[in-house]
């Protein structure tokens, strides 16, 4: 048996040898061709590493080939799918990643990570109940995970299943009692279902443990005035900060000329319609000012404006969309 000494010299010559085998493939003349020279697994798996190296450092086009390399050699190691899955989503050719991330969870089944990382590439090619089918798998291999939870509740909100999600921000609550994170998406997804009430409770709570939050304010505008239930300025005027979700909070409570709201968000986000996600937030909180302080005059328009201004997969995308809902179906 070896002792601890030779054993770290073990490891120490392994090491080196594996680092010898890539420098030898670099100076081969191969990899100016993409192409590298495998001939056993030992090969594969300093060749699969060192481009999992080029890629953190950015050279992704290098990785790609290196990952090229040992697939053609023909691994059945899951791990070098996910990598070039990864490196092909970071070029955002999503079609490929996810041939590549499948092709990992048939090597490697209970790698919980790849369907992590197959669910992002879900997400942003908006197919959100895949992304949201392949976190189920991901929680049902590692239920501790805190961050599936988080980000499978985010995606039910995109994709309109608001008590699957008020659900799973429930759950967060509970594993994270010192965050407000689990609230904030509850009442988004109860105000993006249209129950003011209860969603402004929601931002409320967040309020009285943290009253400098702009963004819960903000919310809590929206929801209380839709309820409606009266609210008054001066019930924030002391804890005002300088977030930008503070003045549009203000303008939502008392702003009752539609010019002076209207230059108001040009002051904050600027004027240019092509300018993301600036041109997203303006035209979106417009929509709502118009939806709560003139009767829903003009909200379409805006919230059609927000729906092709906001990324698909963001909440803004989404409140965009239930406020187009809500008024084809006529409920305000």
């Amino acid at each position: 048996m070896l002792n601890r000494r030779e054993m770290g010299q073990a490891m120490k010559s392994a090491l080196m040898t594996a680092t010898m085998t890539v420098a030898a493939l670099l100076l081969s003349g191969c990899v100016a061709q993409n192409v590298y020279l495998i001939e056993d697994v030992l090969d594969a798996r300093a060749v699969s590493d060192h481009g999992l190296d080029l890629f953190v450092t950015g050279d992704v086009e290098a990785a790609i080939a290196a990952f090229d390399s040992v697939i053609d050699f023909g691994s059945v190691d899951g791990r070098d799918y996910a990598r070039r899955a990864a490196a092909y989503g970071t070029m955002e050719k999503y079609d490929v990643a996810l041939k590549d991330a499948e092709r990992a969870l048939q090597l490697s089944p209970r790698e919980w990570r790849t369907h992590l990382q197959r669910a992002v590439f879900h997400q942003r090619t908006h197919q959100f109940d895949e992304a949201i089918a392949d976190l189920d798998r991901a929680l049902e291999i590692n239920s501790t995970e805190i961050e599936l939870l988080r980000r499978r509740a985010y995606l039910k909100i995109l994709a309109g299943r608001y008590s699957d999600a008020i659900a799973d921000y429930n759950g967060l609550s509970r594993a994270m009692p010192g965050s407000d994170t689990g609230v904030l998406g509850r009442g988004v997804a109860l105000y993006l279902a249209g129950e003011w009430d209860s969603a402004a409770n929601a931002f409320a709570d967040i309020l009285d443990g943290s009253p400098y939050d702009g963004l819960a304010a903000l919310w809590l505008a929206k929801s209380t005035l839709r309820a409606p239930r009266p609210i008054g300025w001066g019930e924030f005027a002391n804890n005002v900060g300088p977030e930008r979700e503070w003045t549009m909070a203000k303008l939502l409570v008392i702003a009752t000329d539609q010019n002076a709201v209207e230059d108001a968000m040009i002051s904050l986000y600027g004027a240019e319609r092509n300018s993301k996600p600036d041109a997203c937030e303006r035209v979106l909180f417009l929509g709502t000012w118009r939806l709560i302080r003139r009767g829903g005059d003009g909200a379409e328009r805006a919230f059609k404006a927000a729906r092709q201004a906001c990324p698909v997969d963001s909440i803004e995308g989404a409140e965009a969309r239930a406020e187009l809902d809500r008024l084809v179906g006529g409920a305000r």
